[in-house]
């Protein structure tokens, strides 16, 4: 096995691992009000969904959840940076190899706009919060979640291709 096989395989471990530590640890977060977990609280774009969610979650919970998540920034940016590399080599076309480049820079990007994201969320469930705040916490999650569709969809594309050209 190839040295950068072996760091792939081991970052999509890593990012498995996390998500199901995440899954796991924030279960309490999924609710009627709130199915879809922390999700709800990356979304939370006024003081009224806010307040309303912290309401029902244990704040110890939430707060414990968002560090873990730091630990999953570094899984999944690892993981895109090194999927997206590993499938531009799979590229003669020039304008999807120029998109692979781009598309590291993005996973760095998606990274750190969630450790924006996860400090605003800090911040939030202790108070300190504006609508602006709000806004640019839900900003972040929006923008971060294209970029993972992106890059997966590149992956995916990649994958399905070469799939399909050795057959």
């Amino acid at each position: 096995m190839q040295k950068s096989s072996l760091y792939l395989l081991l970052a999509s471990l890593f990012s498995l691992v996390m998500i199901a530590v995440l899954r796991w640890q924030g279960k309490e977060l999924i609710t009627p009000l709130t199915p879809s977990g922390i999700l709800a609280l990356e979304f939370a774009n006024t003081p009224e969904k806010l307040t309303s969610i912290l309401a029902i979650w244990n704040k110890e919970t939430v707060q414990n959840n968002i560090l873990i998540d730091f630990l999953f920034v570094i899984a999944y940016t690892w993981f895109f940076i090194l999927a997206v590399a590993k499938s531009i080599t799979q590229w003669s076309n020039r304008l999807m190899q120029q998109f692979g480049a781009t598309g590291i820079r993005m996973a760095f990007l998606a990274g750190i706009l969630d450790i924006i994201e996860n400090i605003l969320m800090l911040q939030s469930i202790h108070g300190y919060y504006s609508v602006s705040t709000l806004q640019l916490t839900w900003y972040c999650a929006a923008i971060k979640f294209g970029i993972v569709i992106l890059l997966l969809l590149f992956i995916i594309v990649t994958a399905m291709r070469r799939f399909f050209k050795s057959n």
